[in-house]
């Protein structure tokens, strides 16, 4: 990472850039939902956008929530990362690293002792982010649902 990387909340203002990077991380949610959650997310105390920025250009994004819950972890609430994602031109250039080291940091201030994640079983690239990042795999699980 560069010294000129800057990692900061990000605010209403930031809420197109946002968009933009949600509709790449998240390409068959509607833009409808995208907004409704940034709205949740942003009146939300225990939910937060970061995003990293070089020369004022928010370069990419990671998601914090405070779950009450969640699989893996023993401490309750745990701090999870909820979502990361880096422009493709700026990648493996330590601005993921730097995001979750920033959120990280965070909940360690807040006193909490460990940090939930959660990945796509066949998205290798994030399960790879994670273990270079010191994350531990702790469980595999398939989630179902039915309509009733």
């Amino acid at each position: 990472m560069s010294d000129d990387l800057t990692i900061r909340e990000m605010t209403e203002d930031d809420r197109e850039v946002w968009l933009e990077m949600y509709a790449a991380l998240f390409p068959n949610e509607s833009k409808t939902g995208m907004n409704i959650e940034i709205s949740r997310i942003l009146s939300s105390t225990k939910r937060a956008g970061y995003c990293a920025l070089r020369n004022d250009a928010i370069l990419g994004f990671a998601e914090y929530n405070i779950r009450d819950f969640a699989n893996g972890c023993v401490s309750q609430p745990v701090p999870f990362l909820e979502g990361v994602w880096v422009r493709p031109e700026v990648r493996s250039q330590g601005i993921a690293k730097a995001l979750i080291s920033h959120l990280v940091q965070t909940a360690r201030n807040q006193g909490f002792t460990e940090f939930g994640s959660d990945v796509l079983m066949e998205n290798n690239q994030s399960l790879a982010m994670h273990k270079r990042l010191g994350f531990e795999e702790t469980e595999r699980v398939v989630y179902f649902r039915k309509d009733i």
